[in-house]
Order: C-alpha cells, then structure tokens, then sequence
C-alpha cells in the first residue's frame, strides 16, 4: 500500500475541488485493487503559496504554517470539521456505481486518443511506500525550471508544470491541462485526428498545454486573442485568425464567449464556479450546452493519475462521468452541512 501526501498549490487556492478528487479517487481505486496496490492518503493539504520553491518546501517537510479556510466547508481546511465532512463524501460517493443520466457516451473509449504523445523516460511502474503528489495552480505553473526534476509529456518546452511527484528518490514533473481539454472534447464527439479546430483565447500554461496537445493530436489551433503571445513558441504552428469559426471554443483568460466568434460544435468552460441550489440545479449545470469547468477538472485530475501518479492502475480509475458524477454529489454533501 502506498502512503500518499498530496497537496494543491498556488494563490489563491480556498475555491479549489481537487481535495474532493483525490479522496473520491483514492477511494474508488483502493475499491478496486488487491490490498497491496492500494492508496492511503495521510494528508491532504491546500497550501497557499506563489513561489514554486515554498510548494517543494511543503512537499519536503508536509507542514504549512498558514491554514487555509476552505470555501466547500467556510472552515480551516486539514482540521476536524473538513475532516468530518469529507468523511461524508466518501460515504455517499463510495454507493455510486453508476453516472448520472444522461451522461454516458458509449463511443467515448473508441475515440480516445493515446497519451501521452512523447515519453522519453522510463516511469516507475509501481507505487513506493511513501509518495509526494502535487497539483500546481496559478501562479506557480511557469516557474519550475530545475534539471532535478525529470519532466515528460514537454511541460518543460511548453514553460508550464500542473503536476508533480515525489517517489522517494526525486521529482517528477507533467503538464496534463491539454490532455484533460483533449479528453473533454473527446468525451463529447469531437475527433481531433481529424483535423478538429480548436478556437483559443489566452496564451498562458494552460492554454499553451491545450494548443500543443491539440496540435500533438493531429488537429489545428486557432488563438482568437489573448493577454500573452503564443507565436513566440517555436514548437507553435496556429492559424490566423481571419473568419473566427471553430469547432470547439474554450476561453483561458474570463471564460467568455465573445459575439464575433462561430463555435459549430462544443464551447468548454476552463473555469468552475460554485453552485447554489439542490442537487438538481448542480446535475443541471454539468448538463448545460456549453460544458462546465468540472468536466476539465476532472478529466485532468484523471490524467494526473493515469500519466504520472499511477500509470499501472489505470484501468482501474473511474470513467470521466462516474467521477463528475460522483463530484456533484459530493458537493451536494458540503452544501448540506454549510
């Protein structure tokens, strides 16, 4: 059985769900393996930081000395109330074995692409004893560069790290933020191999990870404007924007649909919001046309388990629609204690 600290950094860091994944995942894994292959998580930890070296530090000593009110539960996160109702979570999550409906899509695993595109290292194929495993959020993505950190899947050459582990002997280092859109799009019809053009606002990590995996996987970008420069990239090739007609639209930086862009198939929210109401209205925002931020979430929390944390379990991982599904009700549980 591995023993696995985990922690989300950056700033701020009170808003983020990926607590609720690890646990739900962790969980359902553990479910599903013989006992030696199993997760104990021993800490979860939000840990609000901007400098990358302060997030290792954590990774290394496992403490921080500023506890975080987390915005799920409006209490210190790490302390008995959060535990209590995470305990919660994982009792009504663990009865789920199915997604909600409407959710499913049966070609879904036919037209899944193989990632990641360029493993130039050997990845351990087991878990050890005790592992570190991190997710790094704004503003700390670019700020990784260390030749002690053995990186894959090019997060290096795209200048943007969102997940990392630690296996006991030194630091691993991915990007997944593509990967997670890549999956999404996928999961909702679209076939990048094709040829699929995907409409880009913003020129951050995120959207840097989600133009090089779109281009990795045979389709075309389009960046639609932005606050940063993507051309400056030499592995870039995007297209100018003349007509501003896509196939799949998602917006980095205010996740806005502006009125002069045409998205013929699927718009993807990169961000997620609370969501007020009962487990009906929340079941009705993952529902919606345009396709919430917990779908990315998920998908790319997916991806960290399935590229870098546990490559040899991941037959074992819960599909995209079981876990947003078992997402929505674990929220529903915090918002019933809060």
């Amino acid at each position: 059985m591995a023993d696995v600290y985990y922690a989300v950094a950056g700033h701020p860091v009170n808003h983020s769900l990926s607590p609720v994944l690890i646990n739900i995942v962790a969980q359902h894994v553990s479910n599903q393996v013989k006992p030696s292959l199993r997760f104990n998580l021993l800490q979860t930890d939000l840990v609000d930081v901007k400098f990358i070296q302060d997030a290792l530090a954590w990774g290394h000593v496992k403490f921080i000395p500023d506890v975080v009110n987390w915005n799920l539960t409006g209490a210190p996160f790490g302390k008995f109330r959060n535990k209590a109702l995470m305990q919660k979570v994982l009792e009504a999550t663990a009865e789920i074995t199915d997604s909600i409906d409407g959710l499913s899509r049966e070609k879904f695993s036919k037209n899944s692409a193989s990632l990641p595109f360029n493993v130039k290292i050997d990845l351990p194929t087991k878990s050890f004893r005790e592992e570190v495993w991190l997710n790094l959020t704004s503003p700390l993505k670019h700020q990784l560069k260390s030749q002690a950190v053995v990186d894959f899947n090019d997060s290096s050459l795209i200048e943007s790290v969102n997940a990392l582990r630690w296996d006991g002997f030194g630091w691993w280092s991915s990007n997944v933020d593509g990967s997670g859109v890549a999956r999404v799009a996928e999961y909702f019809g679209i076939d990048i191999s094709k040829g699929s053009t995907i409409g880009i606002i913003g020129g951050g990590g995120a959207a840097r990870s989600t133009a090089h995996t779109w281009q990795k996987l045979g389709g075309k970008v389009m960046i639609l404007g932005g606050k940063r420069d993507m051309d400056e990239y030499d592995w870039f090739s995007g297209e100018v924007a003349e007509s501003r007609t896509c196939d799949v639209f998602i917006n980095f930086d205010d996740d806005t649909l502006p009125d002069d862009v045409q998205v013929s198939s699927l718009v993807i929210r990169s961000q997620y919001h609370g969501i007020d109401g009962e487990h009906e209205d929340r079941i009705a925002a993952i529902t919606n046309e345009v396709v919430d931020g917990r779908w990315l979430l998920a998908a790319q929390h997916l991806e960290c388990w399935s590229q870098l944390w546990a490559p040899q379990i991941t037959d074992e991982l819960p599909t995209l629609d079981l876990l947003v599904s078992m997402l929505i009700t674990a929220e529903s549980v915090l918002a019933s204690y809060s």
